[in-house]
């Protein structure tokens, strides 16, 4: 009894050595669910080792990164290894690997103020507590794991996935980028109101004004999605006219060789 007493102590108190040896398995299985959901999102195709490679490298250097650094960099500097690793090991064009880091941050964004404000509603804690309480630590993250694999799975249920990433214009996929820096950023902007101001901010509030975020980025995402559907109309459009202009050229050089040829057979009639 006294060992079970000494884990919930340990659980239900802050306790920083805790919430280090909890994020180790967890780190795994945040990179997994991650991971599955951006390939059903972009319909990548790769192999078992691949996906390991990637859930295994990531989850280490998220480790071994929050246990040695300590800096507010530290998140921006992920970014970027995250999108390294994504691009070696999946063979992703750059515009991809931009693409899956985007979803992932974009969810992981509008889930975890949902979550946290769940959690600090029904059990009237602070944000401090559930960061610093392993237990409350442990509830937020499997929560928005599961809905993460839960969304990764609808998702694969419905067959929803972007296929017109190869063939956008240049332009497409720059209003991609910045629709999703800017999307990034009011997202963040929202998160960090609602994690130092959950006191002051009504949760209702805090609940509406993200799944509006959330529903513009969505609609901002299926406009563009429809943008590049006429482009390619258009650009078969404009195929097609090729095609039948080039049916035309022919079709009058037949006819003018016709009429000459005839003309030939005519004074060749004649002659003889």
């Amino acid at each position: 009894m006294e060992i079970f007493q000494t884990i919930w102590t340990a659980l239900t108190t802050p306790n920083e050595n805790m919430i280090n040896i909890l994020s180790i398995p967890l780190a795994f299985v945040e990179i997994t669910v991650v991971m599955l959901l951006f390939h059903a999102v972009l319909n990548i195709s790769s192999t078992k080792k691949q996906k390991l490679i990637y859930v295994i490298s990531l989850s280490l250097w998220t480790i071994l990164s929050n246990l040695v650094i300590h800096s507010s960099l530290l998140s921006l500097f992920n970014i970027l290894i995250f999108l390294v690793v994504a691009f070696l090991v999946f063979k992703l064009s750059p515009f991809k690997s931009i693409l899956a880091e985007v979803i992932s941050l974009i969810v992981i964004a509008v889930l975890d103020p949902i979550f946290i404000n769940i959690i600090m509603y029904f059990f009237n804690i602070s944000y401090e507590e559930i960061a610093t309480i392993p237990i409350f630590r442990l509830l937020f993250l499997s929560l928005l794991y599961l809905s993460i694999y839960l969304l990764y799975r609808l998702l694969k249920y419905l067959r929803f996935n972007i296929t017109l990433l190869d063939d956008m214009s240049k332009k497409t996929r720059n209003i991609i980028i910045m629709n999703s820096i800017i999307g990034i950023i009011a997202i963040f902007l929202q998160r960090y109101l609602s994690n130092y101001y959950s006191n002051d901010i009504p949760i209702i509030l805090v609940s509406i004004s993200t799944i509006t975020l959330l529903i513009y980025f969505c609609m901002s995402m299926y406009s563009l999605i429809r943008t590049t559907k006429l482009e390619r109309t258009e650009q078969s459009l404009e195929e097609a006219q090729l095609y039948n202009k080039s049916l035309k050229i022919l079709h009058d050089n037949v006819r003018a060789f016709k009429h000459d040829f005839s003309n030939i057979v005519q004074a060749i009639g004649r002659i003889c």
